[in-house]
This record gives structure tokens, C-alpha cells and sequence, in this order.
């Protein structure tokens, strides 16, 4: 009787043994978890491994792939360096509209990682920016008929393109847009990145609060429009026609109004693009209106504290290697 006890007891401990073996190795659900993630480790200037079912957008573009693969990822490396990196993933969607107008959206979204985690919020405001635009572009398409359109297809494309500036990332966007009309419209706009806090830099922090007085607009006004160039050479403007506020101002226009329309952009080598939409400065066949001046040029009109991050000492510039497959 005792030997049968002894037997049991040791029987029902490898039971129990094996069970808990069973449940340690036991794979995880094929389908994530709503907000299931990995924790990255802690590395200023490794990419961390992230779960798959991790869906910020950082996230995304720490797990892209450093090589071209086929197919093509969705979520694919752009410019990166030592600290940050960056990625693009297609926005595309197409159909009928209201009015039976056919459509077609094929844009780009920039995505960045960093070990910061502000980035995501950063990511956020990029991904309402593309989101806003759709709706705009979708809302033309609603408000039009086939027939007014006469058969043709609506189309908005956007691209973006990143750079490294010092302490900044900066992303050109440029593209069209046709919602009906003669010719479709150009799209170009400029987002400047302070990496350090990954927050937007907005024209009041680019430009002094003297700039957006009388006499700062005309000064920034004066160097403007000597540089402005469109498609030809005869494209060109003066400071006068910006003071009015463009070539067709409205009744309420200041001499400050033409900084609420031009788009600004730093780059390479200490310099500041600023862009004006057709029609604004001269006729659309001009295309877009674009200046590039010297920072040293703007001092007391542009804040030295944005100056010195567009023209900070950093690290060499690490291009996306390979992407010769």
C-alpha cells in the first residue's frame, strides 16, 4: 500500500511538472493584441526590434528593412543618420465621388524613428496633414459631376523629400492636384523639424516679430524679390508687388500679408528657400516663385536660436546603405 502512495505521489509531481513545461512554451496567438508592443532597448543610436503588433508609426520605420527586398516593404527607408531615420508609406486610395467623378489619390507619408519618443507625436501631425488634404481633394470630387468634369479623372499626388540641415530634418513636399479646369495645381510645401524636441518649427519661429512689422516686411520684402525665379526669366517680381500683397491683392492686404502665403524651407549650406504658389507673383505658366537666401543676410529678421540648428556641426550625413539590393 505504501509503495502504491509513493508511485502516485511521484506520478502526479511529473504531471505537474509537464504542464507548466507545456504552458511556458505554448505560441503566442497568431492575432495581436489590441496596443500589444515591445519595449525597444534603450540605445541613443541603435533601431530597436519592434513587436509586429506594435502600431505606432516609429515603430514602422524602425523595423524597415536597410536593404531593397521584393516585394517591396510598405514601409520603406528614406534619409537616416546616426540618430534618426526616416521612411516613406504609400497613401493611395481611388473610386467614384458623389457626382460619379472618378478619382485617384496616390500620396506619400514620411515617417521618422528616434529613440526620443516626442517623435510620435510628431509623426501624428504628419499623418493628420496628408489626412487633411485627402478630405479637401475628396471634398472637390463630392461637389463635382461627371458631366462638369467632363469624363476626366481628379487626381492629387504628393511626394515627400528629407533632408538633413544641421540640427533639423526638412521635408519638401512637392506634387499636383486637378479638380477640374484647364490645368491642375502644383503642390509644394516645406515642414522644418528641430530634432532635438521633434516639434515643427512655424514661421513664428523662424522669423523675428520685426520681420512681421512694417519695416522688417519690407526690408525681408527687398531681399526676396530680387531672387524670386520661375519657370523662365522672365519670371521675376519686386519688392512693391510683395508689399501689396501679390499681383491680384485683396482690399485688407498689409505689407506683411505675403509672408501668410510664401512657404519657407531651410537647406544645406546656410541657406533659406522661400516659395510663392502660381498666380500669387505672375502668371501660372511661371509656375511656383522661389527665392533662396543667405541666412547672414536675414540677421535681425530671422531667430538665431532656428539659424544655429539649420547650421549646427553634426555628425556625417548616413545615407540609407545599401540600396543596391
Amino acid at each position: 500500500m505504501t509503495l502504491v502512495l509513493v508511485v502516485a505521489v511521484i506520478l502526479a509531481g511529473l504531471g505537474g511538472y509537464l504542464a507548466r513545461q507545456r504552458d511556458a512554451t505554448a505560441p503566442e496567438s497568431a492575432t495581436p493584441r489590441t496596443g500589444a508592443s515591445t519595449a525597444a532597448p534603450e540605445r541613443s543610436t541603435a533601431v530597436p526590434s519592434p513587436s509586429p503588433s506594435d502600431d505606432k508609426p516609429s515603430s514602422w520605420c524602425a523595423a524597415a528593412p536597410d536593404k531593397v527586398t521584393a516585394p517591396a516593404p510598405k514601409v520603406r527607408l528614406a534619409f537616416s543618420t546616426a540618430s534618426w531615420r526616416s521612411c516613406l508609406t504609400r497613401v493611395t486610395r481611388s473610386g467614384t465621388g458623389k457626382g460619379g467623378v472618378r478619382y485617384e489619390v496616390d500620396a506619400t507619408l514620411p515617417v521618422f524613428w528616434s529613440a526620443n519618443k516626442s517623435v510620435d507625436a510628431l509623426n501624428s501631425r504628419l499623418r493628420s496633414r496628408i489626412d487633411d488634404d485627402v478630405k479637401r481633394f475628396l471634398a472637390a470630387v463630392d461637389e463635382t459631376t461627371n458631366d462638369m468634369a467632363q469624363g476626366a479623372t481628379f487626381t492629387l499626388s504628393e511626394l515627400p523629400r528629407i533632408n538633413q540641415v544641421g540640427r533639423l530634418a526638412v521635408i519638401q513636399f512637392t506634387g499636383q492636384q486637378y479638380v477640374g479646369g484647364s490645368h491642375g495645381g502644383l503642390v509644394d510645401d516645406w515642414i522644418n523639424i528641430d530634432t532635438g524636441t521633434w516639434t515643427i518649427l512655424d514661421k513664428n519661429r523662424i522669423l523675428l516679430p520685426e520681420a512681421r512689422r512694417t519695416a522688417g516686411a519690407t526690408r525681408l520684402a527687398r531681399l526676396i524679390a530680387p531672387k524670386i525665379m520661375g519657370t523662365s526669366t522672365s519670371c521675376t517680381t519686386d519688392a512693391k508687388t510683395l508689399l501689396a500683397g501679390g499681383q491680384t491683392p485683396k482690399s485688407t492686404a498689409t505689407p506683411m500679408s505675403y509672408q501668410e502665403t510664401m512657404k519657407m524651407g531651410f537647406q544645406y549650406g546656410g541657406e533659406l528657400v522661400v516659395d510663392f504658389p502660381p498666380y500669387y507673383l505672375f502668371a501660372y505658366g511661371c509656375e511656383i516663385g522661389s527665392a533662396t537666401l543667405r541666412l547672414r543676410d536675414l540677421s535681425g529678421l530671422i531667430n538665431p536660436g532656428t539659424a544655429a540648428l539649420a547650421t549646427a556641426s553634426v555628425a556625417p550625413e548616413v545615407p540609407p546603405s545599401p540600396f543596391d539590393g
